[in-house]
């Protein structure tokens, strides 16, 4: 661990200073590939992969470098040691200088279901928890907080058809939850408070991944969730298959796990920067239209959030059949299908894929204002 810590360390400090080089400068001429020379064994395979990236596009300028054999070929060493090192996709605006080189040194474990699930099938999806050793200034900087790796996330030539990595830094969505959600909840969510915040997160975030094991083959394919209107209905059925299942689990904790996934959705994802481009960001809204709509989130007079899911389970029960029809309309080839969906629930949507909502319900302002107000203590 110590040789991968200090080797990666050196590899961070070559991507960051590359990241305020000029864009126009060459492949072949940045810092990063040099950087890569050194490397732990563990790693090598890892290594090849982002040098071959680079050699690849070694006259082009940086800004051009593109990942594909970074995302169309790496594979987790899980319970071990791993570096990915590639050009990424911004969402919500790029980092002042920066244009997406990155680099994040971390360990995994394979990420299991709980036994408490109903059975699915993997469909080839592959998962692991990691915790970061390294990580490039710009990687942590992000909305999201750095806390996933998916293949979607490179910026390629050609998207690979299926996902040959997942990687979900536990740590940092519970950071974030605790430090931007939890602080909104009102006490009485006492579950949250009773259960480790850590495992909850955990089981949020799986029950969300069983939620899109409920999907077609073709929903999880990457070219489908890079298409934005295909992904949103890939999200939103994935947060309703895990609602609707967490409210027929018998476990103690399944309340607060979905309690969490939705509060994350409301309170944090919702507000991403440029919300009417990010999936994230327009399945959490939708979700928060539903929950205003059938008055199963309140706001209490100290200014804090009330899930009121027994509430919910009806509305979402009927939610789900919904978003199921229109995922098989769209599977079946019906393009249009997700766009009169969200056109029918007010959504405005231009240039085909670009979805706008202003949500002016006193909750979703006050939400909107504490998130905008976190964001801007955080820079």
């Amino acid at each position: 661990m110590n040789d991968l810590s200090t080797w990666a360390s050196a590899l961070v400090s070559a991507v960051d200073a590359d990241n305020l080089t000029h864009p126009e400068a060459c492949c072949r001429d940045a810092r990063t590939p040099h950087a890569l020379a050194g490397a732990p064994t563990a790693v090598l395979d890892h290594v090849a992969l982002a040098y071959e990236d680079f050699q690849r596009c070694g006259a082009l300028p940086l800004s051009r470098l593109r990942s594909d054999v970074v995302a169309h070929r790496l594979t987790v060493h899980e319970d071990g040691e791993n570096i990915l090192v590639a050009r990424m996709v911004v969402p919500g605006g790029p980092w002042p200088g920066h244009y997406g080189l990155e680099a994040v040194a971390f360990t995994a474990e394979r990420a299991a279901m709980p036994d408490a699930f109903p059975p699915c099938e993997d469909r080839g999806q592959v998962l692991a928890f990691g915790r970061i050793v390294a990580a490039s200034k710009a990687y942590t900087a992000r909305a999201s907080g750095g806390a996933v790796l998916f293949p979607e996330q490179l910026a390629v030539t050609a998207r690979p058809a299926r996902q040959s990595f997942g990687v979900v830094f536990l740590d940092r969505l519970t950071t974030l939850f605790r430090d931007r959600v939890l602080p909104l909840i009102d006490d009485r969510h006492e579950g949250m408070h009773a259960f480790p915040l850590r495992r909850l997160r955990q089981l949020a975030f799986l029950a969300h991944e069983w939620g899109h094991r409920q999907g077609s083959d073709a929903e999880l394919e990457v070219p489908a969730r890079s298409r934005r209107l295909a992904a949103v209905i890939a999200e939103l059925r994935a947060d309703l298959e895990a609602l609707v299942m967490l409210e027929a689990c018998s476990e103690a904790w399944a309340p607060w796990a979905a309690g969490v996934l939705i509060a994350d959705r409301i309170a944090r994802e919702a507000w991403l920067r440029r919300p009417q481009a990010q999936v994230d960001a327009i399945a959490a809204r939708h979700l928060l239209a539903l929950l205003l709509r059938h008055r199963a989130v309140t706001l209490t007079s100290g200014h804090r959030i009330v899930l009121h899911l027994d509430q919910a389970a009806v509305f979402l029960h009927e939610e789900l059949e919904m978003v199921r029809r229109v995922a098989e309309e769209l599977s079946a080839g019906e393009a249009g299908a997700v766009a009169r969906y969200l056109a029918g629930c007010g959504w405005a949507i231009t240039d085909g894929a670009t979805c706008y909502r202003e949500l002016e319900q006193p909750i979703a302002r006050y939400l909107g204002y504490q998130a905008s107000m976190k964001e801007t203590a955080r820079a």
